[in-house]
């Protein structure tokens, strides 16, 4: 098998090319992506429509979406991929949970308003998405994963949601679950006896 080595890339010179890396592609769409760092696709997609996380302008596009080369997009990779393993992030604090608890209960109240108010509905939605850097900067851990998953209906969205009734029952799905996002963020905070 003959192998081909570009004649500008530096740092293959040195580089044995008996054995190819399978983890590597020459190409890689929305699709690819997700899979390779373990998310779902409309969070990629979201990602490179806010031009957030870092991600790098797609080398071209098709008909069916962005494509990237292997070199471009393969260091930005490694990186959001060792954010997301914990490499350098935090555990997600108690307080910034229970933040994101007050806002999704807030986006949930003006959306069961009638009529619903428009321009607050859009402050809250953003005051909502304003957390999602932080908790996805943080270290993979339990308390981490449940503020995720509460904040994931406004991940991607913009301050008018499209229909309503759909994303109301998401909002609404989510901030269900708050029993265990809040009893584990009170585990994670200072004894009140030992505060003062």
């Amino acid at each position: 098998m003959n192998d081909i080595r570009p004649a500008h890339d530096e740092e293959a010179a040195g580089q044995d090319f008996g054995e190819p890396d399978l983890s590597r592609k020459a190409f890689y769409g929305i699709a690819e992506i997700a899979e390779t760092l373990g998310l779902n696709r409309q969070l990629v997609t979201a990602w490179r429509r806010r031009r957030s996380h870092g991600i790098p302008e797609p080398d071209a596009e098709l008909s069916s979406g962005p494509i990237w080369r292997g070199e471009t997009v393969e260091p930005w990779i490694d990186v959001v991929r060792d954010r997301r393993e914990g490499v350098g992030g935090q555990p997600l604090s108690a307080e910034v949970a229970l933040r994101a608890g007050r806002r999704m209960l807030r986006v949930s109240a003006l959306l069961l308003d009638q009529p619903i108010r428009s321009r607050l509905l859009s402050q809250a939605l953003a005051e909502a998405r304003e957390l999602l850097p932080v908790v996805e900067s943080a270290s993979d851990d339990p308390l981490g994963r449940a503020v995720e998953q509460l904040l994931s209906p406004v991940r991607g969205t913009d301050d008018q949601p499209v229909d309503l009734k759909v994303f109301r029952q998401k909002v609404l799905s989510e901030v269900a679950q708050l029993e265990p996002l809040v009893r584990l963020a009170a585990e994670s905070l200072p004894d009140p006896e030992s505060a003062g």
